[in-house]
């Protein structure tokens, strides 16, 4: 099999029954909803739908792809789980889960006010800041290409064709 042929059969088989399209949708809605709530959050006097108004129609899309894409990982990583019912990558799971919803908002973050806050409870300073809002294309790209090789290698576990992934 090519890594397409992979990808879209292991996305298939783990969106065939009625539930985990739901899920899918719950958490595509969920996480954008995060991505949007947070800097909304951490910004004194901002509101949803204002944080909403500030986004370029690029910032929108990027933000909606994202969803998308951690909604998908999610849902094929669950169906994996249950199909092999093998608890033990629940850790490589969770942990690769948040760290994809920091990244996506770190990658879908278009302002210094919107960013320091949450950077702050990280311990990274202004600095960091500003580097993530000049290089921002970067790191978009990089989480895309991240978000894709688990997608691609959780592909794999569905279809048996890696017992180790």
């Amino acid at each position: 099999m090519n890594i397409l042929t992979t990808i879209i059969s292991g996305i298939r088989k783990s969106l065939e029954g009625i539930k985990y399209k739901l899920l899918f949708v719950g958490v595509s809605l969920f996480i954008f909803f995060l991505f949007v709530l947070i800097p909304t959050v951490s910004v004194p006097g901002n509101d949803f739908f204002y944080q909403l108004s500030l986004f370029s129609p690029l910032d929108f899309s990027v933000t909606v792809f994202l969803s998308i894409l951690y909604a998908l990982f999610v849902t094929m990583q669950i169906f994996a789980m249950r199909q092999k019912k093998n608890i033990r990558d629940l850790g490589t799971t969770v942990g690769g889960g948040v760290g994809a919803i920091f990244a996506g908002v770190a990658g879908t973050a278009f302002c210094a006010s919107c960013l320091a806050p949450l950077f702050a409870l990280f311990g990274i300073g202004f600095g960091g800041v500003l580097f993530v809002l000049e290089y921002r294309f970067y790191f978009v790209t990089a989480i895309i290409t991240l978000m894709l090789i688990a997608i691609y290698l959780t592909a794999r576990k569905i279809n048996n064709v890696c017992n180790s992934c």
